[in-house]
């Protein structure tokens, strides 16, 4: 009896250990510190060391500011491990100490819920910095209609050029979410394009009333970008149409993004309608192409952009002292990528 007894009580600790287990490698992701706006993403690996199959029994719940990506599976075998991709979203945390927790449900008996974080301290983003949130929301596409001669002559600043000809075939390469303005010398054909964009399903396209002529009638050559033959007038009676909008939309949150990365840089993928400057040029670039003041109801909102934030910032940090609303994306193109992957990037091939 008494070694029947012995061997029962040895049994004992296996019994405690069969069944699903789950363990997690560092289940506590410290990331330091980073400055609001800025994404941080954690990989928590989440192991079954029991000898039976681990189910995931719901979801798992994040707290606010935190989400994950779905499960790659429903189970794990003995033995067999995943990757639980956490992301934490800073905007709006600056200047705290953060603790964002996930709870992983599983049928593990000891453990049915298991408790990961994501901690650190969020600094405060400094004024110029922003977001890439803050452009997704602002940017729009401007589209100049005209022929490929007369928008080298002149067209506004950080306008794309898509002759009407080509239009229907070459805006297929862009969301149909986005903001599109279109416009010509007078308004009447890119009334024309934006009707057809909307029947294709562009429903956000609009054409700039009175086209450059009203443009330049109200406002002179405010942000309108002409060659080395100077200033000229444009022609025609301006003209309105279906789904024509008042320039003074587009003036209201006029957005120009300036790349400052190297040309190949640039050429390999940037956003559409970015001007490509190194930075030593934006002195004599905004003396060259900005008004030192801007009319009533015009805001002019300048993004300056590389791959980190690093150069960007210190460009947007300039254009403030010189009077200007500037802003540079927090963590760069790396971030934007991280949020919203390739959209409104392009590249000059």
């Amino acid at each position: 009896m008494r070694a029947i007894a012995l061997i029962l009580l040895c049994a004992l600790p296996a019994v405690a250990l069969a069944g699903p287990r789950i363990a997690v490698d560092n289940p506590v992701y410290d990331f330091g510190e980073i400055k609001e706006g800025m994404i941080v993403e954690h990989a928590f690996v989440i192991r079954n060391v029991g000898d039976a199959p681990l189910v995931f029994t719901r979801k798992p719940y994040t707290t606010c500011g935190c989400t994950v990506a779905a499960l790659p599976k429903e189970v794990l075998q003995p033995g067999e491990s995943l990757e639980l991709v956490a992301t934490f979203d800073s905007s709006g945390f600056g200047g705290r100490h953060v603790r964002k927790e996930i709870r992983v449900y599983t049928n593990d008996p000891q453990s049915p819920v298991t408790v990961l974080a994501m901690v650190g301290y969020v600094r405060p983003a400094e004024a110029h910095e922003r977001s890439a949130w803050y452009l997704k929301y602002n940017l729009y596409l401007l589209v100049d209609i005209r022929t490929p001669e007369e928008f080298a002559a002149a067209h506004l600043l950080g306008a794309i050029n898509i002759p009407f000809d080509e239009l229907a075939e070459r805006i297929k390469g862009f969301p149909n979410t986005v903001l599109i303005y279109l416009y010509d010398d007078t308004g009447e054909r890119a009334s024309q394009a934006a009707s057809m964009l909307v029947e294709m399903g562009y429903r956000f396209a609009r054409a700039l009333n009175g086209g450059l002529v009203a443009w330049q009638s109200r406002y002179g050559n405010l942000f309108i970008e002409f060659d080395a033959g100077g200033p000229f007038s444009f022609q025609g009676e301006p003209r309105g149409g279906s789904y024509s909008v008042d320039p003074q939309q587009l003036l209201s949150r006029y957005v120009v993004v300036i790349d400052v990365r190297p040309p190949e840089a640039f050429a390999a993928e940037h956003f559409v309608g970015a001007i490509n400057l190194d930075p030593e040029e934006i002195p004599r670039w905004i003396a060259d192409h900005l008004p030192r003041g801007l009319p009533q109801g015009v805001r002019l909102t300048i993004w300056c952009v590389d791959d980190d934030g690093t150069e960007s910032c210190h460009a947007a940090k300039y254009i403030r002292s010189q009077g200007y609303e500037a802003s540079c994306i927090l963590g760069g193109l790396a971030q934007w990528k991280r949020r919203y992957g390739t959209f409104m990037l392009t590249s000059s091939g």
